[in-house]
């Protein structure tokens, strides 16, 4: 599995149209900017990092003004096979994009973390899942990248409300709970206070016709 450093790096020089780096050439951006850490790499280094492979793409590509021998072209040219008509129905444009996983997972939290989104690691693999892996175009790419997260942040929303729902409905039955609670043991107070006051008044009445007697 790649590294902090190699992902952001990978995603970065590819939203600029740079890609095809090997693990070799992301090894020696990583020693070329003395990132020792490539699970914690600084800012700086991650600039650093996709200048250094900016510029070693660009020396890749740069023509040499040495002659080429005529007679070597032409005999490249006699040496490529003829390419039957239904082999080239079938070839894939040039500019197809392809992806592996962990590119996906490394651009998804690069543009998440440009718009200042923290997502955890098992949130980019699940936003992953509903990505393609191969686009006709970088704006293709860049609107079903925006569409998961979208997508993702309306679930995410949507099981919040749920779980405030539930944990409100909960209050409310714990608080008729507390009431009927509270209702049957003001009615057991009422009862016992008049079956007390009627034992008093009971025992007045004795009391009184006692009196009567003696008086009498």
């Amino acid at each position: 599995m790649s590294d902090k450093f190699t992902n952001n790096v990978r995603a970065r020089l590819y939203k600029q149209g740079y890609q095809g780096f090997t693990k070799d050439d992301y090894t020696t951006a990583a020693i070329a900017v003395e990132c020792d850490d490539l699970d914690n790499p600084t800012k700086e280094q991650l600039s650093q990092a996709v200048d250094y492979l900016r510029e070693k793409a660009t020396n890749r590509l740069t023509v040499t003004d040495e002659p080429v021998e005529e007679t070597f072209l032409v005999g490249a040219e006699d040496a490529q096979p003829e390419v039957e008509s239904n082999q080239l129905a079938v070839a894939e444009p040039d500019s197809q994009i392809v992806l592996t996983e962990q590119e996906k997972q490394a651009l998804v939290a690069d543009i998440a973390q440009g718009a200042g989104i923290e997502l955890k690691a098992a949130d980019v693999k699940q936003i992953t899942v509903s990505i393609a892996s191969t686009f006709a175009s970088r704006k293709e790419l860049n609107e079903a990248i925006f569409n998961a997260l979208v997508h993702f942040a309306r679930e995410f929303k949507n099981q919040e409300v749920s779980k405030i729902r539930r944990k409100a409905d909960e209050i409310r039955q714990t608080l008729a709970e507390m009431d009927d609670v509270a209702g049957s043991e003001l009615t057991q107070i009422k009862q016992a206070m008049e079956a007390t006051a009627l034992d008093y008044k009971s025992q007045f009445a004795d009391l009184a016709l006692s009196f009567a007697g003696i008086i009498d």
